[in-house]
């Protein structure tokens, strides 16, 4: 079997989605100079707005068709992305205009907006409780699932998941709202591949990405070359960007023919993804997508809030308990008897299934620890690393050798050098916890070459495919560390003095 492991960073990472030279067919790509107003480039399928062939408006001003008259002027002459309404005819279009040093790149729905669309009032009256609802949830788990619900409800949508990155950008799904003949993947982990890199960097730019049809033909540009920079056009920025080959392979797979995808924000970084899926095509109106993006502000702050809390609480926490543990180390005749066996102790602070302290020659130990005999072995293990601060891990096994009896009871390891040159530590342990994971299909089967390895494809089934892993703890959280790191530097103090 392929090691698929790398694909993500390796293979997907290295995939220029951004420069595809089409756009998808319900909306048309114009390019204009910004010095003189001329198109440059276009989408071929601009003579069903202007009823006429893209090759003859090439070279003419943009001008001659729409009027940006209403545009305020700084946005012309700033960069930046602006949601705007053209006339064209007689009808009004939704419309994107990115503004860069050079050019101006308009974004143009073909639909025109109904003379019946929502007024802001309405559009107001429609969203004010469900956001209301989103801000005072109070768990993460509560907050995606009425988040799903709500978005199902007021977007249309047969199928919308709140989907979030795991370290490694593999996805899961916490909440999914669907109609009843759509696949559940509630619970589901989805390899990083099927969102790779380069597509994950776009939605820090572009807050959605709107796939109205997956059986609709892609519109070329035209010229294929842009006239000025004589490269590609640098798509990242354009909604309308037509899709890759695979992707609307994967989404027949999956049965879906209509999909968008919303960006979930923490701190300016990608936290997951609003994903909504639909059995048909189905076009999402410039209300669906303002809300979409509202939405996404809303939800992302409630999540930045919700573990903002979390991590307070689990601050205080542990400041708490360490300022016990070293009121009860100070009032002590003995340092290590108050550390591990103390109200509170280091199995508490750490939460912790067993600790061995190794000072003046001598070991004492609480909970579940390691034998003499394996100790003395870790110990020697350690000594080559010199630590000079702490060293962690959860996956003890698997960079340390030992019985097979062992690994259930110390798969986790967090060590504080006290003197490492002299083979004293304050040694942590976890048991193992063992995992299953619910892949949406088999993730060593998430991509298929042929023998042309520049053709590809997805997998076909997502059908639940489980994952059982062992040999690994719960992870040494990064507070935890930082306070294992305090403890240390105060142990060698107290060390110090005696």
């Amino acid at each position: 079997m392929r090691d698929f492991s790398k694909y993500d960073s390796a293979f997907c990472a290295n995939i220029p989605i951004h420069i595809i030279n089409a756009v998808q067919s319900y909306g048309v790509l114009l390019v204009v100079d910004k010095k003189n107003g001329d198109i440059v480039q276009l989408s071929e399928n601009a003579d069903q707005l202007f009823l006429m062939p893209a090759r003859k408006m090439a070279g003419r001003l943009f001008s001659e068709f729409v009027s940006l008259a209403h545009v305020p002027a700084n946005w012309i002459s700033e960069t930046g992305r602006y949601n705007i309404v053209l006339d064209i005819g007689a009808q009004e279009h939704d419309a994107i205009l990115h503004v860069d040093e050079k050019q101006l790149t308009i974004e143009i729905e073909l639909a025109s907006i109904a003379p019946n669309q929502q007024n802001a009032i309405d559009f107001f009256r429609e969203i004010k409780a469900p956001m209301e609802q989103i801000e005072k949830a109070e768990t993460l788990p509560a907050l995606c699932t009425i988040a799903a619900d709500v978005l199902k409800r007021l977007s249309g949508f047969d199928k919308v998941m709140i989907y979030s990155f795991d370290e490694d950008w593999n996805g899961f799904v916490l909440a999914e709202a669907r109609e009843p003949d759509m696949e559940s993947y509630l619970g589901f982990t989805f390899p990083a591949a099927d969102i790779p890199k380069p597509a994950r960097d776009l939605y820090l730019r572009n807050a959605y990405r709107c796939i109205p049809d997956r059986e609709a033909p892609s519109v070329p540009l035209y010229p294929i070359v842009h006239p000025l920079t004589e490269t590609f056009l640098d798509m990242s920025l354009c909604n309308l960007r037509a899709v890759p080959t695979v992707h609307l392979e994967y989404l027949k797979n999956m049965r879906v023919g209509a999909s968008m995808s919303v960006r979930l924000l923490r701190h300016g970084e990608l936290w997951g993804l609003i994903a909504c899926h639909h059995k048909t095509a189905y076009a999402s109106n410039g209300r669906q997508k303002a809300l979409f993006e509202l939405f996404s502000g809303v939800i992302s702050a409630r999540i930045t809030e919700l573990e903002n809390q979390q991590l307070h609480q689990q601050h205080s926490r542990l400041a708490s308990l360490y300022a016990a543990l070293i009121d009860g180390v100070n009032q002590s005749t003995s340092m290590m008897d108050a550390l591990l066996y103390g109200k509170p102790n280091v199995l508490e602070l750490f939460n912790a299934d067993g600790a061995i302290a190794v000072h003046h020659q001598q070991s004492k130990s609480v909970g579940t620890a390691p034998e003499a005999e394996l100790l003395k072995d870790l110990l020697l293990w350690l000594h080559v690393k010199q630590l000079r601060k702490i060293y962690q891990t959860d996956v003890l096994p698997s960079v340390y050798e030992m019985n097979e009896d062992q690994k259930p009871l110390i798969s986790g390891l967090l060590a504080i050098p006290i003197r490492a040159s002299e083979d004293e530590y304050l040694l942590l342990f976890r048991k193992e916890v063992k995992r299953t994971t619910n892949w949406g299909g088999n993730p060593a089967e998430r991509i298929f070459f042929e023998k042309d390895p520049q053709q590809f494809h997805p997998r076909h089934s997502f059908q639940l495919w489980q994952e059982h892993v062992s040999g690994s703890s719960p992870a040494w959280t990064y507070e935890e560390q930082q306070l294992a790191e305090k403890l240390r530097l105060f142990i060698l103090q107290q060390a110090m003095k005696g």
